[in-house]
């Protein structure tokens, strides 16, 4: 038909680009596996949550249904509920066009009808064959649709003068022009009951990614219309899994085992073993329990059965073997198993095993021990904000989750979010309150937030339930040094080295008290002990020195301190002992360098200017030696205004001050 020459070019717009999927890329705007989109307009691998599987035909579907609706005067599929109508579009075929409008010709029925074909290859492939197929129909002749082995011209995608010329065509045609395409009767429709427990399981497969514990009371709804459906018995164990129900979970795959056919049976005892795999107890894989199931996998010659070759590769520790198996295979299982191959591999690339995660996460499961073992891997990483965030997630799909909680909580301490961490460990502890480790942690960050008698609780109970707990015992004494309690800080202390002679807060905690308690060569022999181990511990060579200073090891005190300082050039504590062992080795020009720099760096510390003062004093620097012995005084706190050192040095350099002036006098009469 020719247009008049005024007639304005039809132009169509894109409106919204809020589900969309990049097909020249891969390139995916739409989360992966969630059913997205207006349930009428959804196409069956849509209304799945197949979101790998969309292509150019599912585009073709919501099409038809613009079309279908714009012909019959209705939508092609209606419902009470976004449920009912997900069922509608995966179990029946819309009524026939021509029933309700029999003005509208065959062939325009017929290329609506392979628009809404229930699988992707009975659609046209694309806009350009369906394209093609509305120009036959406008030019008199019958589509093409349905005939096999033809060959379609690529054609520009359909826009809005297509569908107007169709539907003009639709209402204008007369006769059997489409007489290739004969009508096919719809199919018989399902009982009412299989459809809702269609639409019940397509329901749950939309809510598979974000909202597992959801998806799994929909399920247990559909299985009791039909318990028969394995199929359905077996992905609501994947959702109890996900939750963190795993009493449940294999309870069900345990029917599966017994009841189902082969295939799935083999599946069923396959998601025993990974989860038994996956499982997290203390913070550690207890692969030994998942051997049993995984063992009766492995002749199988299928995807279970490689599935299960890898897995067993893990148990055994045979990280490398498991990486070769593992290749090739897809499907979400095959992508959690790689992550957590790279994540317990002690020589894996701990960035490679975050990208992993990451992968599997984005299969359309929302497993909270997915999120968990990402988290784990950043934590490892020091990627504090990143973890505390995956462990949020985790604790979203699984509130039980009380690992999850205890590392939270350790992350927002290193924050120094004392506050938060104590939160998590109470949710922690709600849930098990006789955990001896999360019980210490939560001390350690009381005794952070200065509340010593609430961190001392929590080490009480820790070691109540845990005696032999070697970090709850060495910071019980680190509490009671703080507070005084010498005999119980050296009792725990003791005890915790005994256990572990190698831990390094205990051995400082120790020394300390040591030196405190007038032991200095206890002091040092802890020291010893520790630098012995890891020659660059800073506490220790500083510890170390001071106590040597007390013996009067001068030169041993200051070969500490240098060490000390080549750690850490501007420690003032460090400087100043070092001035002092100058001083006292007779070294004053160096000493008053080292008290000048420390006093720099803390300008409070009365015991760097004593010794500055004495040091001048050595050096008949009278009237500084007098300001800096005031100084001191002036910082000093009650119990140091009386120290007899200070006093005497402060009057003789007074009476050094005096004499020189005298002198000074002196001479200035005798020269007149």
């Amino acid at each position: 038909m020719r247009r008049p020459p005024s007639c304005v070019e039809p132009a169509a717009f894109l409106a919204d680009f809020g589900l969309a999927k990049l097909a020249a890329t891969g390139s995916k705007l739409t989360r992966t596996g969630e059913a997205l989109g207006t349930p009428a307009y959804m196409s069956p691998e849509q209304a799945r949550g197949e979101v790998a599987a969309l292509t150019p035909a599912t585009d073709v579907w919501s099409l038809g249904c613009v079309l279908y609706e714009m012909l019959a005067g209705k939508r092609a599929f209606e419902g009470e509920s976004d449920a009912a109508v997900v069922g509608q579009v995966l179990l029946r075929e819309p009524p026939a066009i021509r029933r309700l409008r029999p003005e509208v010709s065959r062939a325009v029925e017929r290329v609506v009808r392979v628009c809404l074909g229930k699988r992707a290859g009975d659609r046209y492939r694309n806009g350009g064959a369906l394209g093609e197929d509305l120009e036959r129909v406008l030019e008199g002749k019958g589509p093409r649709a349905g005939l096999p082995g033809a060959r379609r011209r690529a054609l520009a995608a359909l826009g809005a003068a297509g569908a107007l010329a169709l539907l003009a065509a639709a209402l204008g045609a007369r006769g059997d022009e489409g007489g290739e395409a004969a009508e096919a009767e719809p199919a018989p429709p399902a009982s009412p009951e299989r459809g809702r427990v269609e639409a019940l399981a397509a329901h749950a497969a939309a809510l598979r990614p974000s909202a597992p514990r959801r998806a799994a009371a929909i399920l247990e709804e559909a299985l009791a219309l039909a318990p028969h459906r394995h199929d359905l018995r077996l992905e609501r164990g994947l959702m109890l899994w996900a939750s963190g129900d795993i009493v449940s979970a294999q309870a069900e795959w345990g029917t599966v085992q017994r009841e189902a056919q082969r295939a799935l049976q083999f599946r069923a005892t396959l998601y025993l073993g990974l989860e038994a795999l996956f499982r997290l107890e203390d913070d550690r894989y207890r692969w030994d329990q998942a051997r049993p199931h995984l063992q009766k996998l492995v002749e199988y010659p299928g995807r279970e059965g490689q599935l299960a070759r890898a897995a067993l590769c893990v148990v055994r520790g045979d990280f490398s073997r498991a990486r070769e198996t593992s290749q090739g295979l897809d499907g979400w299982e095959a992508a959690f198993l790689r992550a957590l191959i790279e994540g317990s591999d002690p020589a894996s690339d701990r960035q490679k095993a975050i990208r992993l995660h990451s992968d599997a996460l984005s299969t359309g499961i929302a497993f909270a021990w997915g999120y968990y073992g990402r988290g784990l891997a950043r934590q490892r990483l020091e990627d504090r904000a990143g973890a505390i965030q995956d462990y949020t997630t985790a604790l979203s799909l699984d509130p039980q989750l009380k690992r999850a909680l205890w590392n939270r909580g350790t992350m927002r301490f290193h924050d120094r979010d004392y506050e938060g961490a104590i939160s998590d460990y109470n949710t922690a502890l709600a849930l098990d309150p006789a955990d001896s480790q999360i019980l210490n942690s939560r001390g350690i960050a009381k005794q952070a937030s200065r509340d010593l008698p609430g961190a001392l609780r929590d080490y009480d109970a820790a070691l109540a339930g845990s005696p032999r707990l070697v970090e709850a015992l060495a910071n019980r004494g680190a509490v009671r040094l703080m507070q005084g309690d010498a005999t119980g800080a050296m009792r725990d202390l003791d005890a915790a080295l005994e256990l572990n002679p190698g831990l390094e807060v205990a051995r400082l905690n120790r020394a300390t008290l040591r030196y405190r308690l007038g032991d200095f060569p206890g002091a040092i022999g802890d020291h010893d002990a520790l630098l012995a181990g890891n020659p660059r511990v800073m506490e220790a060579l500083l510890g170390r020195g001071a106590a040597k200073c007390a013996v009067e090891d001068f030169a041993g005190a200051i070969r500490d301190l240098d060490a000390a300082l080549d750690l850490a050039p501007r420690h003032a504590t460090a400087l100043l002992n070092r001035g002092y062992a100058k001083r006292s080795l007779g070294d004053f020009a160096g000493a008053i360098e080292d008290l000048t720099a420390s006093i720099g760096l803390d300008p409070g510390s009365p015991e760097a200017h004593a010794n500055l003062g004495f040091a001048r004093n050595a050096l008949d620097e009278p009237t500084q030696a007098v300001a800096d012995f005031e100084r001191a005084l002036e910082l000093s706190p009650p119990a140091w205004k009386h120290r007899a050192d200070v006093q005497r040095a402060l009057a003789r350099a007074r009476a050094a001050l005096r004499e020189a002036q005298g002198e000074a006098l002196g001479a200035r009469e005798g020269g007149r």
